[in-house]
């Protein structure tokens, strides 16, 4: 078979999967073990966070997926949560994340939707004595739609850095995310 023939093959097949088929990656921790794609984790968590608040289900938005990997990519060089001014500041929600060691893109959803535990709803505000729920609330905001999300190793090798873009973005002060 000639080459381009067994490219547009491969090609055809890969793109005939459903999107959230899992590959099996040989030789993993977990020999045999099927592994997710982050996309695939990423939508999937903050699915399960809305629905659990009774909100619909967000979609993935490849454009989002793209300006949260450049971000991703910035911060994986000093590999810390510094702010940085971007493009799309105010036209998009971002969620950023940061963990010592390798950490899946469902770990960095867990730990922005764990912020729950410190939001209180009946007042629209994190718990006293608690300044983190944000994410959560981003997570959850009512009138978001569209998701977008990179994950990167941190340029030390060691260390996870996660962005998520949302839009419509959400955390308006003084209003319920739902």
């Amino acid at each position: 078979m000639f080459p381009f023939a067994c490219v547009a093959t491969l090609t055809f097949a890969l793109a005939s999967l459903p999107p959230a088929a899992a590959l099996i990656v040989p030789g993993h921790h977990n020999p045999g073990a099927a592994v997710v794609p982050s996309w695939t984790q990423f939508l999937r968590a903050h699915n399960d966070a809305r629905s659990a608040v009774g909100l619909p289900p967000v979609t993935w938005n490849w454009t989002l997926e793209l300006d949260a990997m450049q971000y991703a990519n910035k911060l994986r060089v000093p590999c810390k949560l510094s702010p940085m001014r971007w493009t799309t500041d105010g036209v998009y929600g971002r969620n950023l994340y940061w963990a010592s060691g390798h950490h899946s893109a469902a770990h960095a959803v867990a730990a922005w939707v764990g912020e729950r535990r410190w939001y209180d709803h009946r007042a629209n505000a994190c718990a006293p004595g608690k300044t983190t729920c944000g994410e959560y609330t981003q997570v959850v905001w009512n009138t978001t739609r569209e998701l977008g999300c990179g994950r990167r190793t941190c340029q030390n090798g060691l260390d996870t850095v996660a962005v998520c873009d949302y839009f419509p973005p959400g955390n308006y002060v003084g209003v319920l995310p739902y």
